[in-house]
C-alpha cells in the first residue's frame, strides 16, 4: 500500500471577508459583461462561437441514443430491460453511475469522468475498481 500526501486548503476561506461593495460588484458583473460585448463584434462572435461548442459538446441521454440510431425499444434488449424504464431513465435527473455508465455503454460509447479547478488542469476521476 503506498502512502500518499492528502492536500491542505492553503486559501484560508474562513479568515476572508468579502465587503457589501465587492459582492455588489459581482452581481452585476455578468449584465456588465454582456453589455462590453454588445460593444465588441468580434468580442462577440468569439464568445457566441465558444458558447455554441459548448453547447454542442452537450447532450442528454435521449440525445445521446437518438444520435446512435437507437430506439427506446432496441436500447431496452441490450440493457435487459422493458422500454418504459429506457423512457424513465432518459427523463431521469439523478441516478447512479453504474446505470449511467450502462447507458453509454449500450449505446457504443465508454464514459469518463473528469472533474475540473479553476487553479489546475482537468482530472480524470477513476471510481470503482482501480
Amino acid at each position: 500500500m503506498s502512502t500518499r500526501t492528502v492536500p491542505t486548503d492553503n486559501a484560508k476561506v474562513a479568515e476572508t471577508a468579502i465587503t457589501d461593495e465587492e459582492w455588489a460588484q459581482a452581481e452585476t458583473a455578468h449584465e456588465r459583461f454582456k453589455a462590453l460585448l454588445e460593444t465588441k463584434p468580434r468580442a462577440k462572435a468569439r464568445y457566441d462561437a465558444v458558447l455554441a461548442e459548448i453547447n454542442s459538446r452537450q447532450a442528454t441521454l435521449r440525445r445521446l441514443r437518438e444520435a446512435r440510431a437507437l430506439t427506446q425499444a432496441t436500447l431496452a434488449e441490450l440493457l435487459d430491460m422493458d422500454q418504459s424504464e429506457v423512457s424513465r431513465l432518459e427523463r431521469r435527473s439523478d441516478m447512479l453511475l453504474s446505470t449511467l455508465k450502462r447507458f453509454v455503454e449500450a449505446t457504443g460509447g465508454e464514459m469518463h469522468i473528469v472533474v475540473s479547478y479553476p487553479d489546475g488542469g482537468p482530472v480524470e476521476l477513476l471510481i470503482g475498481d482501480v
